[in-house]
């Protein structure tokens, strides 16, 4: 009945109106014919303002904040409204803002089959839009950021299969990156060490804190050894960051061997020429003991000698255990060349050494244990910290002699000292405590290290 159509009328129109979407009808001309009240609310135009004129000359900008041409597509749309049965751009607001609309477009013919309208019904997608933005954003700062690491980059899951990996140079992997992703650590590793590496891994998700070792591997037929940094990204997921330390290792085993050599050839030159002089003595004291009693006094005595002898040349050889960087100069130099060294084996850490005052000598004992401070500072800040640039610095006052050692590294929380660095902090402390100086750490973490030993000059 009549009754009923009007009613089903008012019933569509007020659908239309409390619609949460933007509903607009306009003609082939794109003149807007109608526009509901969300529509009104969400684009700010007042509908007898709206209403006659082009979509043009109001929600639709000629170019898109991207630069798309939006033009060719609307006339196009008008024409052909079938070929575009969803769509998705900016759209003007009367105040000037841009939102992100996604529409849907219906065509509306009359009885001769030809479009006189089109329905377009829209949503809100600024948010999601944004949204979509910011991550696509983060997604290329992390892509740069993960692509600028020279160091093997590693996603494993808790039962240890491989799943991503930063492209790296061949010559820092045990095998084919191809041939890694997807794989197991038992897979890849034989069995000894793959338990090794997946009990880190586990470690790390049941902890869900990070985890520093140290390791080597057969790469080419050549040992090669690596400090790796393992951290949770999720709660079945970590990052597994490794540094080649080959040539840091090498240098230390180097450094001891000969420090070894240099112990073995005193002694030699020394002690045990001492004691053969001795066992020597003994023999030609038994020989003539019963016979020249005068003579056996005389053996005696050369003995005691040679064992004075003897003894004062092991005490000068524990005294020439002092390192050998001193023995060539005194330690702002030793230090010196300790940084040398250890610049020329780190070759992507930027080091500073500065000296400050004027320098004079310490007691051989004091500047022993600084350097081997120094030493064990330098070497931490190297392998544990992640740091791109060390300083160290050699203060000398009137009074006291401060050495200091400060990276910009990964740092940690002072009160929760790593396994990987304990022992050596630990060595740190007993030294100071054994000349008398005060040891001070400060750390936190994200913010690096700085390690500071000062020690007065008597």
């Amino acid at each position: 009945t009549e009754a009923a159509l009007r009613q089903s009328e008012a019933n569509y129109r007020n659908l239309l109106q409390t619609a949460n979407s933007v509903i607009i009808r306009y003609d082939s001309q794109g003149r807007i014919r109608y526009i509901n009240d969300y529509g009104v609310k969400l684009l700010g135009y007042e509908e007898h303002k709206i209403l006659g004129r082009t979509l043009f000359e109001t929600i639709i900008p000629d170019i898109e904040t991207s630069g798309r041409d939006m033009r060719p597509m609307i006339h196009d749309l008008l024409r052909n409204p079938q070929s575009y049965p969803q769509g998705e751009g900016e759209n003007l607001c009367r105040d000037g803002r841009r939102v992100w609309m996604s529409w849907s477009n219906q065509a509306i013919f009359n009885e001769q089959g030809e479009v006189v309208e089109i329905l377009s019904v829209g949503n809100d997608t600024t948010q999601r839009k944004q949204a979509e933005e910011a991550l696509q954003a983060s997604e290329a700062e992390l892509r740069a950021l993960v692509s600028a690491i020279p160091d093997p980059l590693f996603v494993l899951t808790a039962q240890g299969r491989l799943v991503e990996a930063v492209e790296v140079k061949p010559n820092q992997l045990y095998r084919p990156i191809e041939e890694q992703i997807g794989q197991t650590l038992h897979q890849i590793f034989a069995k000894e060490q793959a338990d090794e590496f997946l009990g880190y891994v586990r470690q790390v998700l049941r902890t869900q804190q990070m985890l520093t070792v140290e390791y080597s591997l057969q790469i080419a037929e050549q040992e090669a050894w690596f400090s790796a940094r393992i951290a949770p990204i999720s709660l079945d997921q970590v990052i597994w960051l490794t540094r080649d330390i080959t040539a840091l290792k090498q240098a230390e085993e180097a450094s001891i061997l000969e420090e070894r050599n240099r112990m073995a050839r005193e002694i030699h030159d020394t002690l045990a020429q001492a004691f053969t002089g001795i066992l020597a003595q003994v023999g030609a004291a038994n020989q003539v003991l019963t016979d020249d009693v005068e003579a056996t006094g005389a053996h005696l005595d050369l003995i005691k000698e040679l064992a004075r002898t003897g003894l004062t040349e092991a005490r000068r050889s524990v005294v020439a255990l002092r390192p050998q960087l001193l023995e060539e100069g005194n330690l702002q130099s030793a230090l010196h060349r300790l940084i040398a060294q250890t610049r020329a084996a780190a070759m992507d850490t930027t080091l500073y050494y500065e000296i400050e005052g004027t320098v004079y000598s310490l007691p051989t004992e004091v500047e022993s244990n600084l350097l081997r401070m120094g030493q064990e500072a330098l070497t931490n800040a190297i392998r544990h910290a992640n740091a791109d640039e060390i300083r160290v610095e050699l203060v000398y006052d009137r009074d006291q002699v401060c050495l200091r050692v400060r990276d910009n590294g990964q740092g940690f929380g002072v009160g929760n000292i790593p396994a990987s660095e304990g022992f050596g902090l630990l060595g740190m402390s007993e030294r100071a405590e054994r000349i008398g100086a005060q040891l001070t750490i400060r750390s936190q973490p994200g913010q690096g290290t700085e390690i500071i030993v000062t020690v007065n000059r008597k």
